[in-house]
């Protein structure tokens, strides 16, 4: 199990996360600039807007719009300080976890991860 202790807590900003489909068109904004986050481009699908990773993208060749390649969600973990944290997948500088204490997954940020 790849577990890890939570060493500054963290809470969603999003309320309401995107939510994609395989095969929804998605119209691409902007890429992420930050270097630790680079790879994350925000998406605007016809019911909500957010940041997805450019894996998961068939993007068209004028990079203004994009088909999902699988299912994805945007929902952030919520996980205090000394919380543990199993990483299931890691993309870009965040990794899709499940909070050990809560059982809620959702994405979290690697740099408040310790080992």
């Amino acid at each position: 199990m790849n577990k890890f202790r939570i060493i500054k807590s963290y809470i969603s900003q999003y309320t309401n996360p995107l939510e994609l489909n395989t095969g929804d068109t998605v119209n691409l904004v902007e890429e992420e600039k930050e270097e630790k986050w680079k790879g994350w481009i925000w998406a605007e699908s016809k019911t909500n807007s957010g940041w997805i990773p450019v894996q998961i993208l068939e993007i068209s060749a004028d990079k203004k719009s994009g088909i999902v390649k699988e299912y994805f969600t945007a929902k952030e973990l919520n996980a205090e300080e000394g919380d543990y944290i199993e990483k299931i997948k890691s993309l870009n500088g965040w990794a899709w976890s499940k909070n050990l204490r809560t059982g809620d997954e959702g994405w979290i940020p690697d740099e408040i991860t310790g080992k």
